[in-house]
Parts: structure tokens; C-alpha cells; sequence
């Protein structure tokens, strides 16, 4: 007897081949059998007759390898059929902490907790020791945070490193390689991250390319630059003998509508000439990133802790305003794309009043000037706070999900607590919605087949993290599987609303037991630590 039988469905394999009816059958924590009947039965069965059977989803941008240590279900990602995360992006890791790294787990973790955890990310031998106890709702793989590899050698310093520092942080890379990590990833507008150059980047990449990584990047500029910070991404990649994933591919600004064309024809070359180069993308307008990001790196240097303090200074919040207001092409803060208008408040803890308004309406209830609305934000909460910010084109956004080398990718993390689905404001809708919305926009803009919309969330991102047994249904492989209506597939949320449920998503299983079932996550935590097969 099998434990559980998908009875009837529709098959999309994940490879992009062409769909076929069949049941699908496990055994523990695998796929056992793949027929057009089968005659056992199983401890379980679930029919899916109309409806489609697919490998669980694969988001390749999470950023939950921070979250996961606060102890969620990731029931936000199951509902949304997601059963692995690809994390440690934009150079941001748990791992090697650094001064001040930790602090927001400092604030919410009681002291002794706090110090387990501490303890887990001081190295990456113990973090992957520490979360391959714990239990997940789903799969978790590791990408390093070069912000957090240059954090610990060299702090908040912009200065290039030493040939001793560099070595240092080769040491840190090999590491975490050793311990399956699928590779190196940059956060080129981040502090500490930002403040390395190309050859610096190539140098680490080398190393993660002696265990078969690859290199993804959250590029230096994605507005008038955006071009340009494509191709150091890719020359990265390239100069290392690595593939390239280019993070939350978009185009910023209204003044750059149509950039997106060259971009994919930047990514198409150098797919053309034998690099790999693929991108992640999230299916929304508005983008999502902490606050301060949106002061310019060069005021960083020393770390958020003097940044803060700094900004009780009017002098220097006139140094500040003047280099976001004129110094566009030397960095392009989200301020200057989306306006106060469009700069809305997601989260900042010791001023929950303002989340799900806009500086501006901020400003207007204050009655204060709207600079000093940020500035006055981001003391309040310790420099820790998240915005969402309106500044991309539709073309330019639809043009992109449309490309075959395109993945998906949330952008976002596992939430802490179930929380309200009617709760105003609070998160973004890319955390709930991400794959369902991509989803039913391929389908109803006619942009992809089911089969190439399916590829695109499982067997690409499967590829590009050299992780086996995912990404696809084939006897053998992993148990992570969703069967969903494809016609009925929507999604309620919306950035009012970030939590709302999903439409069209019956079951999610994760390694081999069911953990989402009517669309509603059921409590089971059945998920692992994967990570990167060794070099071939």
C-alpha cells in the first residue's frame, strides 16, 4: 500500500514537457509511481480530477534563512504552494554575524533564546547544524551573504581589503560551499555589501565556482543604470566560470519605461557566448526594501548604529537630503522613484502608527516637512524599518515575467504568526501571493503555456540551484507537489490587504505528508535543509 495517492489529475511534470493525465503515488518521502492507473491503494487518497498536479513550487528569492531562526511555519509560503526557499539573498544572511547583524532577533528574542541563536550564526558550520534541527513547514537552501562574509572581516569599512582580509573572506566562502551552500550572493545597493568592487566579487565567485555555485545579485543600480548593472553582474558570473541569477529583475522609473528590452538582450548574449544567466522576479509594481536603504551607501560607512545618530544632526540631514534630491546617477534612492506619495510604510515596530500610510500623509497629519518625517522614522525605530515603494512600469514589469530564462521569486520572508487576513497594512502581498499572481498572469495574458508557467516556478529554479530531486515529478524524485484548479487560480491580497488568502489551491505535500489542504495550511511541518549536490 502507498501512503498517498493523487488520483485523476492533470500532470505537469516541470520540465515543460506536455501535460497527461495519470495518478501519482508515495512512498514516504518520495514519488514511487506515475500511471495512467493504479491499482493499490493508498493510506490516502485525494482526487484531483479537473484539476492540475504539479512539483511544489521553488521560490528562488526568500529571504526567510533570517525569519526561520524566530521559529514560523512558513504557512504564508505553503499557501502559496511554495515547498522550497532559496535564501540568504541580496547579501543578507544570518550567517557569519557581525556587529549589529542580529539586532532585530535581539529585540524579539528573549535573552537566553537570543544567545542559542547568536551561537548558531557565528559560523556557517554551526547555523546549518542549528536549522537542520529544527523543525520547518518547508524546504530551506542556503545562498551566502557576501554582505555578511565582508561585515565580519572588515565591518562597516568602504576601503578595498587587504590581500589578508580577502583571503579571510575566501576562507568564509569555501566554508560554506563545504557545508552545501548553492553559492554567493551580492546586495550591490546594501551596506556593507555595496561597498566591494567587481574584482573584489570575482575573487570570492572563483571560489564558490571550485564547488560548481553560482552567483546571484541584487545589482548595483535598477533604474538609469539598471543596464550596466546587469552586465557587472553577468561579468562577475562570467569572469568566475559561473551562472549568474540576476535578483528581482525590474526597471525603476518612469524616465526608463522600455529598458527591460535591452536588459533581456544583455541576459540573452550572454546565454549566447556560453555564460548561464537567468533572473528572479516578483509579479508587483511596487518593491519592497528596508528604509534606510533609501539614504545613500557613502552615509552608511561606520554602520546603521552612527547613521542613526547621525540623523539627529540637521546639518547632516541637509548633506542627505541634498545627495538623494541631486546625486541621482551616483545613487538612486527609492525616495526620488517613487515620491512620498508612493513610499508607503510596511513595518516599523516602535511606531506601529504609521504603517499603511505614506510619508506624505504622514507628513500632512504632522504637519512636518516630509524629510523629516524619514528621518524622524527611521530614529524612532533604530534605523529599523521597511517601505514599499511604487516606482516601476507595467511593460516593462509583463515584458520580463514573459521570458523563458525568468523565474519566481518573493522577495520576502516566512511571517512570524498567522496573522489577520483582513489586517490593514503590515506586509506586502508578494508574501502571500507571489506565485498564485504570476501564475494568473501568464494564463491570462496568454504569455506562457500551463507547461512553461509551471517550468518557470519549478524546474527552472530547480536547475539553477543545483539541488536534486526537486523541481520535478519523476518516480524517485522528492514528494513536494501541488495540485491546484489552474482556471480558478487568483489572488485576493493587495497592499491594504498583504494577507488575504489565495483562490484555485487545493493541496500543497512537502516531502511526501500534506500540508495544505482546501487552500488552508494544516499545521504540518514536514520540511528539511536541502543542499547543492557536490561537483560533478
Amino acid at each position: 500500500m502507498y501512503d498517498l495517492i493523487i488520483r485523476g489529475g492533470t500532470v505537469v511534470d516541470g520540465t515543460g514537457a506536455p501535460r497527461y493525465q495519470a495518478d501519482v503515488a508515495i512512498k514516504g518521502d518520495k514519488i514511487a509511481c506515475i500511471a495512467p492507473h493504479i491499482e493499490e491503494k493508498g493510506a490516502r487518497e485525494i482526487d484531483a480530477k479537473g484539476q492540475v498536479v504539479s512539483p511544489g513550487f521553488i521560490d528562488y528569492h526568500s529571504h526567510s534563512d533570517n525569519s526561520i531562526l524566530l521559529g514560523p511555519d512558513g504557512y504564508n509560503y505553503l499557501e502559496q504552494g511554495v515547498t522550497t526557499e532559496i535564501t540568504g539573498q541580496c547579501g543578507t544572511a544570518p550567517t557569519p554575524s557581525y556587529p549589529g547583524s542580529l539586532q532585530e532577533e535581539k529585540e524579539i528574542l528573549p535573552p537566553e533564546k537570543f544567545a542559542e541563536v547568536e551561537k548558531a550564526c557565528d559560523s556557517y558550520t554551526s547555523f546549518i547544524d542549528y536549522v537542520s534541527h529544527m523543525e520547518l513547514g518547508n524546504n530551506m537552501a542556503f545562498y551566502i551573504g557576501q554582505g555578511n562574509v565582508r561585515g565580519r572581516v572588515m565591518g562597516f569599512d568602504d576601503s578595498l581589503p587587504t590581500k589578508e582580509q580577502l583571503e579571510e573572506m575566501k576562507a568564509w566562502v569555501r566554508q560554506a560551499m563545504e557545508c552545501g551552500y548553492l553559492g554567493m550572493t551580492t546586495g550591490l545597493v546594501y551596506a556593507p555589501s555595496v561597498y566591494a568592487g567587481e574584482e573584489e566579487l570575482v575573487e570570492l565567485a572563483k571560489v564558490v565556482g571550485e564547488y560548481g555555485g553560482s552567483y546571484a545579485s541584487h545589482i548595483r543600480g535598477e533604474a538609469d543604470n539598471v543596464v550596466e548593472s546587469v552586465e557587472e553582474a553577468i561579468r562577475v558570473g562570467e569572469k568566475a566560470g559561473i551562472p549568474v541569477v540576476i535578483s528581482h529583475l525590474k526597471v525603476i522609473g518612469k524616465q526608463n519605461e522600455g529598458l527591460s528590452k535591452k536588459v533581456l538582450q544583455v541576459i540573452e548574449d550572454a546565454n549566447a557566448r556560453g555564460v548561464k544567466a537567468r533572473a528572479d522576479q516578483y509579479p508587483y509594481l511596487a518593491g519592497s526594501a528596508p528604509f534606510i536603504s533609501c539614504i545613500p551607501p557613502k552615509f552608511h560607512v561606520g554602520g546603521v548604529e552612527k547613521l542613526v545618530e547621525n540623523l539627529k544632526d540637521p546639518e547632516f540631514r541637509k548633506k542627505v537630503t541634498y545627495s538623494i534630491e541631486n546625486e541621482y546617477q551616483e545613487f538612486a534612492s527609492n525616495l526620488v522613484d517613487a515620491g512620498f506619495e508612493g513610499t508607503l510604510m510596511a513595518g516599523c515596530a516602535k511606531t506601529p502608527q504609521y504603517v499603511g500610510k505614506t510619508i506624505a500623509q504622514i507628513a500632512e497629519e504632522e504637519g512636518k516637512d516630509p524629510w523629516d518625517v524619514c528621518y524622524d522614522l527611521l530614529i524612532a525605530n533604530d534605523g529599523m524599518a521597511q517601505g514599499i515603494y511604487f516606482n516601476q512600469n507595467e511593460s516593462d514589469m509583463m515584458r520580463i515575467i514573459a521570458h523563458p530564462y525568468v523565474m519566481g521569486g518573493s522577495d520576502w520572508s516566512n511571517y512570524q504568526t498567522h496573522l489577520d487576513r483582513d489586517k490593514v497594512g503590515g506586509g506586502h502581498p508578494r508574501g502571500t501571493s507571489t506565485f498564485i499572481t504570476r501564475l494568473a498572469l501568464l494564463r491570462d495574458h496568454g504569455l506562457q503555456t500551463l507547461e512553461q508557467a509551471v517550468h518557470s516556478v519549478t524546474g527552472l529554479p530547480a536547475e539553477m540551484s543545483g539541488i536534486e530531486g526537486i523541481g520535478c515529478l519523476k518516480e524517485g524524485a522528492h514528494a513536494d507537489i501541488c495540485v491546484f484548479d489552474y482556471a480558478a487560480l487568483g489572488a485576493d491580497s493587495d497592499y491594504l490587504h498583504p494577507f488575504r488568502k489565495n483562490r484555485g489551491l487545493s493541496y500543497v505535500v512537502v516531502n511526501g505528508k500534506v500540508a495544505v489542504e482546501n487552500g488552508e495550511y494544516n499545521g504540518v511541518k514536514n520540511g528539511r535543509v536541502l543542499k547543492k549536490a557536490p561537483k560533478a
